[in-house]
């Protein structure tokens, strides 16, 4: 127990320094800084220092103050903007499970990944899916991460493959990366993806994105079902409907008009 204390007990001076600057937008001193939190100025100086690394606090060069970045409004944007997205979008998504009868997910990018916020199995399917709420899954092998990925700068795409840990889930998965981007070519002059057991067995995937008013992708809908009974003519249905819910969706959280 003596071992596991100093990490625990630093991350809550970490958090009593970042609660105490939220409350002084224009900055404190050191000194004061230390005298709020009830902590050191050699400790509060050598934390503010790990906060300042991860770009979370800022030192004013003329007044010497400390004060919070715009780090911490990101974050918790991400964390709202979330919430609110899967508010909009449930109407929809009840209502894409009710007309096609297949397994609906909601997700959102975080970083080099997208998180599943919302899932509506079906009782109709014979494959039970891999996915659950909160999942975190790659984006080069899924309908609903290379929606998104089809939207975003090659600069972007290229960086978020090098970071990825490009794994061979299915024999149809995408490894190579000039492979990625042919796939994503054709996934944005149709506006929709297809993942053809690509992370998972048995399992087929349509899926769209959600843009915003700068027409980049926040998020993405995918329509999963058993390969096996996804006819092409199927998919094409299920590709408009998609399409159809996202762009709803994309005009509620204040797209200006279809992608370009």
């Amino acid at each position: 127990m003596e071992n596991k204390r100093p990490p625990v007990q630093s991350i809550d001076r970490l958090f009593d320094i970042i609660e105490v600057l939220s409350e002084h937008p224009r900055g404190m001193a050191l000194t004061d800084l230390a005298g709020h939190a009830g902590l050191h100025a050699s400790t509060t100086h050598r934390l503010l220092a790990s906060l300042s690394g991860r770009g979370y606090v800022q030192k004013d060069t003329e007044s010497g103050k400390y004060r919070l970045t715009i780090r911490m409004f990101e974050i918790g944007s991400r964390v709202v903007n979330g919430m609110n997205l899967l508010s909009v979008s449930r109407p929809y998504l009840e209502h894409l499970a009710d007309l096609t009868g297949e397994t609906i997910h909601l997700v959102v990018r975080d970083g080099d990944e997208v998180v599943y916020l919302y899932k509506e199995d079906t009782r109709d399917s014979v494959v039970r899916m891999a996915s659950f709420v909160g999942l975190r899954s790659p984006m080069y092998c899924t309908g609903v991460g290379k929606s998104i990925l089809a939207y975003l700068p090659e600069s972007e795409v290229f960086d978020i493959w090098r970071h990825t840990a490009i794994t061979r889930f299915t024999a149809n998965t995408i490894v190579e990366y000039t492979d990625l981007i042919a796939d994503l070519v054709r996934i944005r002059q149709q506006g929709w993806a297809v993942d053809r057991e690509e992370h998972e067995l048995g399992v087929l995937c349509v899926a769209a994105p959600i843009l915003d008013f700068r027409q980049m992708p926040i998020g993405a809908i995918s329509i999963s079902a058993p390969s096996a009974r996804m006819s092409e003519e199927r998919i094409i249905f299920g590709a408009k409907a998609v399409c159809s819910c996202t762009k709803a969706i994309s005009d509620l959280v204040g797209t200006t008009g279809a992608p370009v």
